[in-house]
């Protein structure tokens, strides 16, 4: 029953093989993200849910934390990379519109089953929105710390989901176990949504000021997600 719990979300019909170049790649994206029909993703995903909500309780944290990160890595995201960054962007579909980068993680996270405001979330400054969602014994801050030492802090930390808050910026990290991964709606280059090797990316490495909130490890919030 546990391995059908953590792993039915990879088997949905929704989800497209990824494309890659490498685990050196700069940048993977989904292929073709536009043929994913997001609505049974969303749907696959609080089917999972229902199924799984009377034995919740008796899964271990890491198990939880693998449904949880399965939802919003492998159901979710996907639809979203290459969709265009925009300041003001506030679209709630991957592909039509603009999104900005605030907005794309409060949107991905609500999509993914999570309750949470949108709008105002998005609306906030980075670390703000992450302490409203993460609870403290999960979060960390760095200031004028090279990547490589946050780089470290994510790779000790282990597998999972987190939010990052930047100067200027916020993106999801994943942690999958061997790459660590920043996807993000980004300002540069293309100016879309994108998944790039963490320790390769411009924007970390310029931002003086890091917030990290491992949020696939708060079991407050798991627990949360289950039952809505």
């Amino acid at each position: 029953m546990v391995k059908v719990c953590c792993f039915a979300l990879l088997l949905v019909s929704c989800i497209p093989k990824e494309k890659t170049e490498g685990t050196s790649a700069m940048i993977t994206q989904a292929v073709p993200a536009k043929s994913i029909q997001y609505d049974s993703c969303k749907k696959a995903i609080r089917q999972l849910k229902s199924k799984s909500s009377t034995q919740w309780k008796s899964l271990p944290t890491s198990q939880k934390q693998i449904c949880f990160t399965n939802a919003v890595v492998h159901t979710i995201l996907p639809a979203w990379y290459g969709t265009k960054w925009d300041y003001n962007g506030t679209t709630t579909k991957p592909q039509t519109g603009s999104i900005a980068c605030g907005y794309f993680v409060t949107t991905v996270l609500r999509d993914a089953g999570l309750p949470i405001a949108r709008v105002k979330l998005a609306q906030c400054a980075s670390a703000q929105m992450i302490k409203a969602i993460v609870k403290p014994p999960f979060i960390a801050e760095f200031s004028l710390q090279p990547l490589s030492t946050f780089i470290n802090y994510i790779t000790l930390k282990g597998y999972g989901l987190y939010i990052v808050g930047l100067d200027n910026h916020t993106g999801f990290i994943y942690n999958d176990g061997e790459h660590i991964w920043f996807i993000h709606a980004t300002y540069l280059g293309t100016a879309d949504v994108q998944k790039e090797n963490a320790a390769n990316s411009k924007i970390l490495a310029n931002s003086k000021y890091k917030m990290i909130g491992k949020i696939s490890a708060d079991e407050t919030l798991l627990n949360k997600w289950i039952q809505q």
